[in-house]
């Protein structure tokens, strides 16, 4: 037996592995305030919601809507992820078995969860309300497990344990689902929050499981931070496709100061190049990335959602302050596409605004 000393080196130890970065305390307090927010939000607009869609006729895609029924169902994706399991073992990839299991898990734990928010909130189902009451109860009868919606959580949980497997399209689970939720909707099976909320829950299971599980408490800071701006950009969507213009010339005021904001963020980052890589030029591109999105948020002219966003820049702004030593900033390129991107949000709001009006 050769000893370290006879000309080989000794192994090197094992390296623990590091924990996931741990968001800072305020930001992750922001971000549940913005998440709660959001759907208090929805909430006020769930039922009229509903009433929009039963008085349309939408059978030209009530097909879709069975399709992404079927997707989201739990056999499934349990089905999915045994494909995966298997198709690992026969190509002998590690990665992907990995993975698997980690899905199967995350579905598994993801419903338990899941329905036991469903009883322990006990929100009727769309065909069971008929007021505009709240009508929230614990309760363990049928039809009265509204929220979270249970295939929007499931499929998203398992589809961010799969992103990981398919780094470069890690954008097809997610697409798949934001169908699967978007179809609970125009089926009438589950209100708008419902499906929003099965996102966060299926979201964030889904990245502890992408991660050491005893370091779930960080993942789940973490996740909640990441799906934040996710929740507002929702609940904006859903504030400005059902409410028209009140006050043109108020709105024009807010769209105006909107581009001055997004225009201010460019300039500020473009000064924060001039400086060297430091604390203070990591948050001045942040603050620089918030004032866009605080421009996109002040765009809608509608109070509630700029409200958010502003909480949401706050959050932002506050992980940076707590972390002046994170990576450098995006190149003056990909700056310029968050600016291009963030001046056609504002045009785009515009065309959306009050497109499927409540009333």
């Amino acid at each position: 037996m050769n000893e370290p000393g006879d000309g080989q080196a000794a192994p090197a130890p094992a390296q623990p592995e590091p924990p996931p970065d741990c968001p800072p305390g305020p930001s992750v307090i922001l971000s549940a305030l913005v998440v709660i927010g959001s759907f208090a939000a929805l909430f006020h607009i769930d039922i009229p919601i509903l009433r929009l869609l039963r008085s349309h006729n939408l059978s030209a895609i009530q097909s879709m809507g069975d399709l992404g029924e079927k997707l989201g169902n739990g056999g499934t994706l349990v089905a999915i992820s045994a494909l995966l399991l298997g198709t690992g073992y026969l190509l002998k990839r590690q990665m992907w078995i990995r993975t698997a299991l980690d899905s199967l898990l995350a579905h598994g734990v993801v419903a338990l969860v899941v329905n036991s928010l469903k009883h322990l909130i006990g929100r009727p189902r769309p065909r069971l309300t008929h007021s505009g009451g709240w009508q929230w109860w614990p309760s363990f009868e049928s039809g009265l497990d509204s929220f979270p919606s249970g295939h929007t959580s499931a499929t998203v949980a398992v589809a961010t344990v799969l992103a990981r497997a398919l780094p470069r399209f890690s954008w097809v689970p997610f697409a798949l689902a934001g169908w699967v939720g978007a179809s609970r909707i125009w089926r009438g099976s589950h209100f708008p929050g419902d499906v929003v909320g099965g996102m966060v829950v299926g979201f964030m299971v889904g990245s502890i499981f992408n991660g050491p599980l005893r370091w779930w408490g960080r993942s789940a800071a973490q996740a909640l931070v990441r799906i934040a701006p996710v929740v507002v950009l929702l609940t904006g969507l859903f504030w400005v496709l059902t409410h028209r213009v009140a006050d043109p010339s108020f709105d024009s005021m807010l769209v105006a100061s909107g581009v001055l904001l997004v225009l201010a963020g460019r300039v500020l980052h473009v000064l924060s190049q001039r400086r060297p890589a430091t604390g203070r030029a990591v948050s001045a591109i942040v603050t620089s990335q918030s004032l866009s999105l605080a421009g996109m948020g002040m765009a809608t002219a509608i109070p509630t959602v700029i409200a958010l966003t502003g909480l949401l820049c706050v959050a932002r702004w506050a992980a940076a302050a707590s972390n002046p030593d994170s990576p450098a900033s995006p190149s003056s390129g990909t700056e310029g596409l968050y600016l291009a991107g963030a001046l056609v949000g504002i045009l785009a709001i515009q065309f959306l605004k009050g497109l499927v009006p409540l009333q």
